[in-house]
């Protein structure tokens, strides 16, 4: 009788270790992030999904997350630590997250439900943006240069794939589509990037811009400028990603305020949006030089450098002559550093 009862008390036990108490209408989510600078996360989805999750003093948290849509991808951002990541759960889930918030790439930790799932995002991501990921530089590269590179990077990130061992087959199969098609995208337009490039080949006289609207009311060409550097950032205010450049941008004109350098932040919004540009170069004292271009990114100046994407950023030399056509971002410190070294 003693043993029956201790091998139902041990299947018991047994039982509820393996057994998570359902809880279908919502998640939860907790964790720890140390060296944060942030007072809370912040959850972010489709349909204007928001929550806030107040950090704890030694950055642990914890807290659920109540779901009425059928998606399940958010983002998970850290404000004050310019932190943002993808991260995947949906009613029902537990969701455990660990990291460092001076080193949150290298160091998050997805655990419990979709674990793997989101730790492999994650590596994704980091490998993106990483050396071995895409730069547009390689279409600067002959085919079989280029080739060598882009199949390095295929290889990376199948391996990574790879590399997680719970990840639900519907998404494996995704992402492995997705990997595919990310590499034939890149594939596909080198011929055409890489004469572009060789067009705009540091030295060559850059293509002209004349009499674009300045804020200030009058008439900007870039011949106003010769004799100077110019660095040229071309932006939208419904472009997220150049938004997020402008603190970094204005911080770089604060560094070269007394070198032989100008900045130009060409806006190519759209003429409904004309009032949106001036309120927004208004309202956050935006510094250099600020102009529009017409017709968008239809104008001749965009349409020569071939942007199809924002924000781009080109530097001119004092001669009116190619530097760079797709030079660094102001974020990029120490590729820009290095850059603008002749200007000193």
């Amino acid at each position: 009788m003693k043993r029956v009862f201790i091998y139902c008390v041990l299947m018991i036990v047994m039982f509820s270790c393996k057994t998570k108490k359902p809880h279908p209408e919502y998640v939860t989510i907790s964790g720890k992030i140390e060296k944060a600078k942030s007072k809370e996360i912040s959850i972010y989805g489709l349909g204007g999904y928001k929550k806030a999750i107040p950090l704890k003093r030694d950055g642990t948290f914890n807290d659920t997350l109540m779901l009425k849509m059928d998606y399940d991808k958010f983002q998970f951002m850290l404000m004050e630590d310019t932190i943002m990541s993808s991260l995947q759960f949906k009613n029902g889930d537990d969701i455990s997250i660990k990291a460092d918030a001076s080193n949150f790439k290298e160091t998050v930790v997805f655990s419990l439900d979709n674990g793997d799932y989101n730790n492999y995002a994650n590596k994704k991501a980091l490998i993106l943006s990483s050396k071995i990921g895409f730069n547009k530089i390689w279409y600067r590269l002959e085919k079989e240069a280029f080739e060598n590179k882009i199949t390095t990077l295929k290889n990376e990130l199948h391996n990574v794939l790879d590399s997680y061992a719970n990840i639900p087959e519907k998404e494996v199969k995704s992402e492995k589509a997705y990997i595919e098609s990310y590499i034939k995208r890149l594939s596909d337009k080198h011929e055409e990037e890489h004469d572009l490039s060789t067009k705009l080949s540091k030295g060559t006289l850059s293509p002209d811009f004349k009499n674009y609207e300045n804020y200030d009311g009058s008439k900007t060409s870039l011949s106003d400028f010769k004799g100077k550097y110019v660095y040229i950032d071309v932006w939208a205010t419904w472009c997220g990603p150049c938004k997020a450049q402008i603190p970094h941008l204005e911080a770089l004109e604060k560094k070269y305020q007394d070198q032989n350098i100008v900045f130009i932040s060409m806006s190519v919004d759209k003429e409904k949006d004309y009032d949106k540009w001036r309120s927004m170069v208004k309202n956050k004292q935006m510094s250099g030089v600020q102009i529009l271009a017409p017709n968008q990114t239809a104008s001749e100046f965009t349409r020569a450098y071939g942007i199809n994407a924002i924000p781009r950023f080109i530097l001119i030399d004092p001669e009116g002559k190619i530097v760079d056509f797709d030079a660094p971002r102001p974020s990029n410190k120490e590729a820009i550093t290095a850059l603008l070294s002749i200007v000193e």
